[in-house]
This record gives structure tokens, sequence and C-alpha cells, in this order.
């Protein structure tokens, strides 16, 4: 499969890249700016500082497959939203939107794989009252950025419902730079546990081989102690995927930004 990831240089995309770039697909790697390491395997770099341009978006998809919009908002530090914000506050927006315009002619029939969240508004009305309450007083009162950023993937789902396209937002409650376990659940029901971002990474690959992926558009993705096992509806089995690969050492050494 032709597999276009935006965000590869991010601690989500970067994993999409290697974890694809090892199972044989052809893989375009968008980034912002030069990558400070060439990224695993025959990927190709793609640069562009506007991420958004229509003319970049139509050439980065045509022909594709599957498109990973993986890209994060980028803080004053690495990971930490305590911290001013230094990209646009619509970013996922804008992305989505780009993607959806230029996939409608280069990429009819690729599906559109995007990373969302499961705690910062998207997912209040599947939340228990206690959670809700929680979450929303965390993001507009202790972190207010998380608020700003939970709007952003809102309009971003609203810009993928409306598309037409075959497309997933994923939606991790918290995520964590653990190691890739390949217990993932997938489901409509929300549960405060986390999830690495490795599995996530994991689980984009899995849902983008997946010839029949199933209705659910937007599942919340946690940790799982359960068997993977196939049905569509929790954990799904694992692609043969190797944490000692060299290819993924390398990615986890450039990875960088929010998603």
């Amino acid at each position: 499969m032709i597999i276009t990831v935006f965000g590869a240089s991010g601690g989500i995309g970067s994993y999409v890249v290697a974890f694809a770039a090892q199972r044989g697909h052809d893989v375009r790697a968008v980034y912002r700016t030069a990558p400070r390491t060439s990224p695993p395997g025959q990927a190709r770099i793609l640069i562009a500082a506007d991420i958004f341009d229509p003319a970049f978006a139509v050439q980065a998809t045509r022909g594709a497959d599957v498109v990973v919009a993986a890209a994060g908002p980028n803080f004053a530090v690495r990971h930490n939203p305590r911290t001013a914000m230094t990209s646009p506050p619509d970013l996922h927006e804008q992305l989505a939107r780009a993607l959806v315009t230029a996939m409608r002619d280069s990429a009819p029939r690729a599906r559109l794989i995007c990373v969302s969240t499961a705690s910062m508004g998207p997912a209040d009305d599947i939340m228990g009252t206690g959670p809700r309450l929680l979450f929303r007083f965390f993001r507009t009162v202790a972190v207010p950025n998380l608020g700003r950023v939970g709007k952003d993937l809102q309009a971003m789902e609203d810009e993928l419902a409306a598309s037409g396209l075959d497309w997933h937002a994923l939606r991790p409650v918290k995520l964590t730079d653990g190691p890739l376990t390949g217990n993932v659940r997938a489901g409509s029901q929300f549960a405060m546990k986390s999830v690495s971002r490795a599995d996530v990474a994991w689980h984009i690959l899995t849902l983008a081989e997946d010839a029949e992926p199933g209705p659910l558009r937007t599942p919340v993705i946690t940790a799982s102690s359960r068997h993977p096992r196939s049905d569509g509806t929790g954990s799904i089995a694992r692609p043969e995927l190797s944490m000692d690969d060299p290819l993924l050492e390398r990615s986890r050494d450039q990875a960088g930004g929010c998603g």
C-alpha cells in the first residue's frame, strides 16, 4: 500500500512511518522541516513548511491508499501543554480541511485516519458524569491549552464527518511514551485508561491494513489487558512487528511533537 503520513516527526507519526516501512509499505513521510535523521526504511521524505497548502496536499496524497494525520500541536516544552502553544490553534481543523479537499480529487478511495482525543471534548457525550466534570475542569481551569486543542479536534471530526470519505478519528484518552504491547482496546465505551503512542501507531497500521474495519468511526483507544482478538469490537490481532528492529530505534530517537 501507499501510505502518506502527516506528522511524521511526532510521537505517534514516527512510529507509524517505522511500522509501515517495516511491513513493506510504500511510505510518504511528511515533515514541516527537514528531519534530523532520515526516516526508516525506504520512506520518501516530503517537506512543506505549510502543510495546509492545497497544492502540496494534492501532491502528498495523490494515488495513496491510506492517509494518516498524526500531526500534533507544538508547545514551548515538548508534550507539555502547560507551556505556550507554538502551533496554530486550529491546526487539526486546517489540516483535515486541506486533506479532505485534496483527497476528493487525488485519492477519493483512500482511507483517512486521524488522531483525535477522548478526554478533551469530542467524547464528552459517552462519558459518565464524574469523568466529564473532571476533564472539563482540567481542560478549562487547570490546563486551558487542552481545551483549545479539544475544540480544534472536535472541529476536525466535524470536517471528517461531512467529507464523504472513508475516515476514522481515533480517540486515545491519555498518551504515554510506553512500549508497544499490541494489546489495544478500540470501542465505543469510555474508559479512564492510558495507551502508549507506539500502541496507537500500531492500531493505525492495523486499521490501515483492514479491508473491513467496521462502522465505528471514532473509537476510544486504550490499553487492554485482554488477549487480542479480531471481531471488530475490541482488541485487534497484532501485525508481525519487532520492537528490536533498528528502524524503530531510529524512530524513537527522532520522535517529537505532541501527537
